[in-house]
Formats: C-alpha cells, sequence, structure tokens
C-alpha cells in the first residue's frame, strides 16, 4: 500500500466538499476516480499531496503521514508527480527546459544529465523532435504530453493525473491517453481523475464513484461499469456511457 486515506474530510467554510473518504492504493496500482462535475474528485487528488490542506483525517504517502506536523511536505511532494488540466508550461522556456528544470532544482542533477533524461522522455511522449520548441508553437495534446515529460522527469513514485484531458480537442485526446496508457502498463501507480470512461475501463485497475464529496462505491471496471451495485452509480453511468 503506497498510499492510505482514513476519514478525509475537506471543507471551504461552511461547505463539506469531501466528507469521510476511506481508500488506499497499492503500489502499481491504477486507480480511476470518476464521478460528476462538483463531486469532490480534484479536491480529493489535491489532498493526496497537500495542495489543498486536509479539514481532519489523515493522508499517508509511502508511509509518510501528511498530516503530521513534522512531516517535511516537500520531500514527500518531490515523490508525487502531477499533471493538471491545464498545462502549466513555463512560456518562456522551451521544451527541454521545461523538462529539465526541475531535476535540476530539486535534485540536483546536473545540466547534462537533466538534458539526457529529458531527451528519453520527451522520445517516450512521443516528442523527440519538439525539444527546442516553445509551448507556443505546440498543440494542446503535445503540451499535455510535455507535462507528463516535466512530472516524470523527477522520477515520482506516484503519477496524480486531476482530468488531464479535459481541456483538449476531442482529436487530441487520444495522444494524450495513449502516454498514459503506456506509463499503466509499465507499472507506474496511477490516481486519475478523469471523464474518459474508456480510458478507466481499459487502463484502470479499480475505480471510485465520487458524488457530493461521498466515496460511493468503488470496484473493478468490470464491477463499476458493468454491474453496479450502487442506484446512484447506476444513475450516473446510465447518463455517460
Amino acid at each position: 500500500m503506497i498510499i492510505e486515506v482514513k476519514d478525509l474530510h475537506k471543507s471551504f467554510g461552511q461547505n463539506e466538499v469531501l466528507t469521510g473518504i476511506d481508500c488506499s492504493v497499492d503500489e502499481s496500482e491504477v486507480v480511476c476516480v470518476i464521478g460528476p462535475s462538483g463531486s469532490g474528485k480534484s479536491t480529493f487528488l489535491r489532498c493526496l499531496n497537500l495542495l489543498e490542506d486536509v479539514t481532519s483525517g489523515e493522508v499517508i504517502i509511502d508511509g509518510d503521514s501528511l498530516t503530521d506536523r513534522g512531516v517535511k511536505i516537500d520531500d514527500v511532494r518531490a515523490e508525487i508527480g502531477m499533471v493538471f488540466q491545464q498545462f502549466n508550461l513555463f512560456p518562456h522556456k522551451s521544451v527541454i527546459e521545461n523538462v529539465m528544470l526541475a531535476p535540476m532544482k530539486v535534485r540536483g542533477t546536473s545540466r547534462a544529465e537533466a538534458r539526457e533524461k529529458g531527451r528519453a522522455l520527451l522520445k517516450k511522449v512521443g516528442l523527440a523532435d519538439k525539444e527546442n520548441a516553445y509551448p507556443s508553437s505546440l498543440s494542446g495534446g503535445q503540451q499535455q504530453r510535455v507535462a507528463i515529460a516535466r512530472a516524470l522527469a523527477m522520477e515520482p513514485k506516484i503519477m496524480l493525473f486531476d482530468e488531464p484531458t479535459s481541456s483538449l480537442d476531442p482529436e487530441l485526446v487520444g495522444e494524450v491517453l495513449a502516454v498514459m496508457k503506456d506509463l499503466a502498463y509499465e507499472g507506474m501507480t496511477m490516481v486519475v481523475v478523469t471523464h474518459e470512461m474508456g480510458f478507466a475501463r481499459e487502463a484502470g485497475d479499480r475505480v471510485l464513484f465520487l458524488d457530493g464529496g461521498v466515496l460511493v462505491e468503488e470496484g473493478t471496471p468490470q464491477q463499476i461499469f458493468d454491474n453496479p451495485q450502487e442506484q446512484r452509480t447506476q444513475e450516473f453511468l446510465n447518463k455517460v456511457l
């Protein structure tokens, strides 16, 4: 078990967004989080690396409790890659410089080694020919693949994806999902908030269905998509499938 969440609550003022979430993720497992808009999916994901402070409960990452005051949160975050809906690339830096920056700043990797690893990662995501390009010249799908390469450059133990294809044109979605599927098959531990039910069915080991800040149901993709037990899960899937 590399991620453990115990009785997680998150409130913004009087608005309780997460209500007592309990779940865990095993090493090399791909967990897909689905649910309607406003169900708390992205907040849940952001609590996993404390981008959102936890109101109560506990998040344990590879044995370290993030809610322990003594934990060095930046050290834990260095082991967790995150890819957002927006690409957040540095517009004034080339593609390869975007990928090289974090290992050099955080890990102390030499420029030569960072460039070598960066080139290998750009090849991995199908962008070896774009290393000297700038983000503004790339399509949305290409920018998101650079963002994935940038996260992988830190050699994380866990990858978090927050609806990584939601801001892409439909024809660009497939190229990003293909990279993510490759990571899943290679054994990367992944938690993916997604509207792409085909990806969740094909690449997920387990699916969590959230609604109203509650973990309504969880199971294998086959269990959730073919034989959901909860009425709310059935209603949601009837609308999106």
